[in-house]
This record gives structure tokens, sequence and C-alpha cells, in this order.
């Protein structure tokens, strides 16, 4: 009798756990798509206007490429266009040179830039 209270007494406290853990990763999963959704838009400082494009590009351009800068190196964009959802940029590190074509989107509301593609010219 002793034995299968211990037993019942155990998984009690095993689903307890689950429950709190259970919970703990849903408030975690809800808090991070509220912070998400309300993030502010990158702005490029000047009276709260929303980053261009071509300015997310060219401030993340080590981030977005797939290829990283040598010898210590810090890329820098050269030429840089984007309309309508594409975009072409030229970058180097001043060692190497590169040009990717990537895909863009823009939410019109909050103003935030999404990168969905980033692919380096042969």
């Amino acid at each position: 009798m002793h034995r299968v209270a211990r037993i019942k007494e155990y998984t009690v406290g095993m689903m307890n756990k689950k429950a709190v853990l259970g919970i703990g990763l849903a408030v975690l999963i809800i808090g991070s798509l509220v912070i998400w959704q309300t993030a502010e838009a990158p702005t490029d400082g000047e009276a709260g206007r929303v980053m261009s494009v071509e300015q997310y590009v060219s401030d993340n351009i080590s981030e977005l490429s797939p290829v990283d800068a040598i010898l210590g190196g810090t890329f820098y964009v050269t030429e840089i266009e984007a309309e309508g959802g594409k975009g072409v940029v030229s970058y180097e590190d001043g060692h190497i040179a590169l040009t990717a074509d990537f895909i863009y989107t823009v939410d019109e509301e909050r103003g935030g830039i999404l990168i969905s593609s980033f692919i380096v010219r042969d």
C-alpha cells in the first residue's frame, strides 16, 4: 500500500511539473509575439521617418551576406537599387567584391522591412 501511495505521489508531482512547464512556455511564446508585433519600425533619425530599404540593407549588409568578410574586414555597400520588392546590391570589404539579388517586403503599417531572399551572384 505504501508503494502505491508513493507512485501516485510521484505521478501527481510529474503532472504538476509538466503543467507549470507548459504554462511557462505558453507565456513565453505569447509574450514574444506581443513584443514582436509592437516593435517600432527602424528609423533613420530624421524626425522618426521610417528607414528606407536601401538604408536597411546598407546598415545590415554583414548580417545579410551569406559570405563572410575576409581578413577581419567589414562589408560596406558600394551600390544599391531597390524597387517593387526586388533589389540588387554591390558590396565589398576591401579584399573581395560581391553582388547579390534580394527580395524584400515592407510592412506599410509598422514600417518594418523583411529581407526574404539574399543570393550572391556567381
